[in-house]
């Protein structure tokens, strides 16, 4: 499958909102997909492979183009994990540091193969300075999984 493919299944996965935590961004067409996704690069992953290192110094966001991965901790003995999160196609991965800048907070781990767009913070920074309106838009529709994602934590926490 080639990158345009992915791409493809990326933006059907958004507009299907398949994944309760997907982007959101009803008004974007083709045209302003393509403007932002020209900006990423394709990574590929196969089942338990790791996609995001906990504690990596990296701010790259990554748009999840198929397959399914899973947000946890690796606890102190080292041997044991304990999953946060089950994030398929139409939604992010790292975008808390890709905010922030600060060291990623937990490891994601390819639970069948799969894809991601990685789109690193300064080809962001390019796409705003070009596109600012679709930036805003980016951000605040990210702005709204990391929301969804903080009120599940907060549920779970109440339990």
């Amino acid at each position: 499958m080639g990158d345009t493919d992915w791409i493809r299944l990326f933006i059907a996965a958004v507009a299907s909102r398949q994944a309760p935590d997907a982007l959101e961004l009803p008004g974007w067409r083709d045209e302003q997909w393509q403007s932002l996704l020209a900006q990423t690069s394709l990574r590929t992953f196969r089942a338990s492979e790791v996609v995001i290192q906990r504690d990596g110094a990296d701010r790259t966001v990554y748009l999840v183009a198929g397959g399914a991965l899973e947000v946890g901790v690796v606890h102190v003995d080292g041997v044991s994990m304990t999953s946060l999160a089950r994030i398929t196609a139409g939604s992010i991965i790292g975008e808390q540091s890709f905010f922030d800048g600060q060291p990623r907070s937990a490891s994601v781990w390819a639970v069948s193969s799969g894809a991601v767009l990685q789109l690193p913070f300064d080809a962001f920074r390019h796409f705003g300075e070009e596109h600012p309106a679709l930036a805003r838009d980016f951000v605040f529709a990210m702005a709204r999984v990391l929301s969804i994602r903080l009120r599940n934590t907060s549920f779970r926490l109440r339990r």
